[in-house]
């Protein structure tokens, strides 16, 4: 018999907001540090001991946290980063979502409730694309590429619940929408990462479903719309040109030209510029091409923002970090909740 839940009815209520409304609004996500803040409330008020984790994931959680703090520190304008380096404070919500001690049905609740959340944010895409003539659909946030990668996630987690219960048509249904909505966020990124994603996940649920499964999503490509086609095989098509030294003079998409100037950036500044002030030395580094915008913010690549903002330091610790999150989720298993 599964025991039940220590949490108080307000923090599970708080965790059930945020997993139903992550994808529809970056802003509702805040719910989770409400359920934060309720939870360390009433550990303390009931002088209940908190279970903090531990293992590598957390450790490396830390020290990629730190990477940003040295990156302002070293960086070309340390008063501009320290300004905007206490947003990644956010990463100690890992930690302390982690202490929260959650029952495996409290768990399958949230991630259900996660997915018809995309399910139903992907309904409202798909009528706004089909209604409203959108291009590229997006949530109520109205970031496409954003909306894009919390659909990848959804449509991967569907695929995991469906595994386990097959004829539940709630999941179906879900998952049609989710991945009818993937396809019209036309961001390209998230499709590469649920291609990834569901050959990971192939891989260790059934590898002998992994060939047939590409083969028929392989064979899908060609009932898609022409627009969705092209964007797709637009990957490819990089014509990518040269000056006599071997930098990039043009390509066909812009982001390789911002790529091409973040590697010039990281070139001159091998311990990172710091968090925040990309947008002030861009403009020095970038390829000279009518067609690009004159600075940029974010470089359309995360390895690469992680790299020029916090150095090579910072990017061999946050690929340590990705690797420590395998590790711990390849071990992951049912937590019980400590008794009182």
């Amino acid at each position: 018999m599964e025991k039940t839940s220590t949490l108080r009815p307000p923090v599970l209520w708080s965790l059930y907001a945020f997993a139903a409304t992550a994808v529809a609004s970056i802003a509702l996500q805040n719910f989770i540090w409400v359920a934060v803040a309720l939870f360390l409330f009433f550990r303390m008020k009931d002088r209940q001991k908190i279970a903090w984790p531990s293992g590598l994931f957390t450790v490396a959680t830390l020290i990629f946290l730190a990477t940003f703090f040295l990156g302002a520190l070293v960086g070309v304008d340390p008063a501009n980063s320290f300004h905007s380096v206490h947003k990644t404070l956010t990463l100690l919500l890992i930690p302390l979502v982690g202490a929260i001690p959650l029952l495996l049905k409290d768990i399958k609740k949230l991630l259900l409730l996660y997915n018809y959340g995309a399910a139903f944010c992907a309904a409202h895409g798909i009528w706004a694309y089909f209604w409203l003539h959108q291009d590229r659909i997006f949530s109520f946030s109205g970031d496409k590429m954003v909306f894009g990668g919390m659909l990848m996630v959804s449509v991967l987690l569907l695929i995991f619940l469906l595994w386990e219960e097959p004829m539940n048509p709630w999941l179906w249904g879900a998952t049609a929408l989710v991945g009818s909505g993937l396809l019209l966020t036309q961001t390209r990124g998230a499709w590469i990462g649920f291609l990834v994603g569901l050959v990971l996940l192939l891989w260790r649920l059934n590898r002998k479903w992994l060939l047939i499964v590409l083969i028929l999503m392989g064979t899908s490509f060609f009932i898609l719309p022409r627009e969705l086609q092209n964007r797709i095989t637009s990957v490819a098509h990089l014509g990518i040109t040269f000056y006599p030294n071997h930098d990039i003079r043009n390509a066909s998409h812009s982001r390789i030209l911002i790529w091409a100037a973040g590697l010039r950036i990281i070139r001159d500044h091998p311990w990172g510029i710091g968090q925040g002030n990309i947008g002030d030395v861009y403009p020095k580094y970038r390829v000279d091409n009518a067609d690009l915008e004159p600075t940029v913010a974010h470089l359309h690549n995360n390895f690469l923002q992680i790299l020029v903002q916090n150095g090579w330091i910072g990017l061999v610790v946050y690929l340590f970090w990705i690797l420590a999150y395998y590790r711990a989720s390849s071990r992951l298993g049912p937590r019980q909740a400590p008794e009182n």
